[in-house]
């Protein structure tokens, strides 16, 4: 009678520990803006207990004609991210982690219903209607002599990334993380900068289990310390500071709801708003547990310092952990 006490109570202790790292649990979030992807921005990670294997699947539509001074700026696409995340939590609060991209860049399939959206609500298309639904066009540089230049469909693996974690503080609510990306992503199709960067970033978690619905909060702050893109000679910046607000709520037995802002300073030393301005990203999200090991995560990014990324992305993570 003692054993199966004893296991119930490790079982309500693990499941207790689950329910409150998915309370306070960040969505990964990036800025899929092809200039800026290449880049190391980090996921914001806790500690897990035990191991953690998920999968994020997000689609990022593109629209953007920009010109200032001798800069030019013309994306007309889609990018599609899947991106495939392992991490081991040991003892001592100790982790390590590692994830790994996969990139489709091609005209994509929103376009249609991007244009059924604004005619609907009677919002301005940004010029859409200019150009052909459904095809790629990539071309950015100097006005009198582009750099880079992409129209044909493409996919390869994008640029790994490891990440080593701790827990720190009295309750073990805060996550310092330091995470290194890898030069291994395809850079003639922007899933890959061809250089190295590393992050330092701190997280703070609290999950509020007690309450009648539960809930959870999250914020963090980091710096990116960036390497040169191959493919992009626009200067770009060394250091770059981002950080993360974020909560959610569990007002249903296996359904929550989740709201995230994401926002990083500007990569490049440029004119052009889509790649000089501080980016903001707004994620509204809902998530369901799927039996006693998965979440499902499906959310909609919308971009708040309009053309700093794109202008909606549709986002989905199936995480299970044991």
């Amino acid at each position: 009678m003692t054993l199966v006490r004893t296991m119930l109570g490790a079982a309500l202790a693990l499941w207790s520990t689950f329910v409150s790292a998915q309370l306070a649990e960040p969505l990964h979030v990036r800025n899929l803006n092809p200039l800026v992807a290449v880049f190391g921005l980090p996921a914001w990670d806790t500690v897990p207990l035990g191991t953690r294997v998920g999968v994020t699947t997000e689609i990022a539509n593109h629209f953007r004609f920009s010109q200032a001074g001798e800069e030019i700026l013309m994306l007309d696409g889609e990018t599609v991210r899947t991106n495939f995340a392992f991490t081991h939590g040991f003892g001592g609060g100790w982790s390590v982690g590692v994830e790994v991209p996969y990139y489709y860049v091609g005209g994509g399939v929103l376009d249609d219903v991007i244009d059924g959206w604004h005619e609907t609500f009677g919002m301005p298309d940004g010029g859409r209607n200019a150009r052909p639904e459904d095809e790629l066009f990539y071309l950015f540089g100097e006005r009198r002599q582009p750099f880079f230049q992409l129209m044909d469909s493409a996919s390869g693996v994008g640029d790994a990334q490891l990440k080593f974690a701790r827990l720190i503080g009295k309750d073990q609510g805060f996550v310092v993380q330091a995470a290194l990306k890898l030069a291994t992503g395809e850079e003639e199709i922007l899933a890959g900068s061809g250089s190295n960067d590393w992050s330092v970033t701190l997280l703070r978690t609290q999950p509020l289990v007690a309450r009648k619905r539960p809930a959870g909060y999250y914020w963090g702050l980091g710096v990116v310390r960036a390497g040169d893109p191959h493919q992009i000679t626009f200067d770009s910046r060394e250091w770059v500071t981002t950080g993360i607000i974020g909560g959610s709520w569990q007002p249903w037995a296996k359904w929550g709801l989740k709201g995230q802002l994401d926002i990083h300073g500007p990569f490049y030393e440029s004119e052009l708003e889509e790649i000089g301005e501080t980016a903001i990203q707004a994620t509204l999200a809902g998530w369901r547990r799927l039996g006693e090991r998965g979440t499902l995560d499906f959310a909609v990014v919308e971009d708040l310092a309009v053309s700093t990324a794109p202008d909606v992305v549709l986002h989905v993570t199936a995480t299970w952990q044991w």
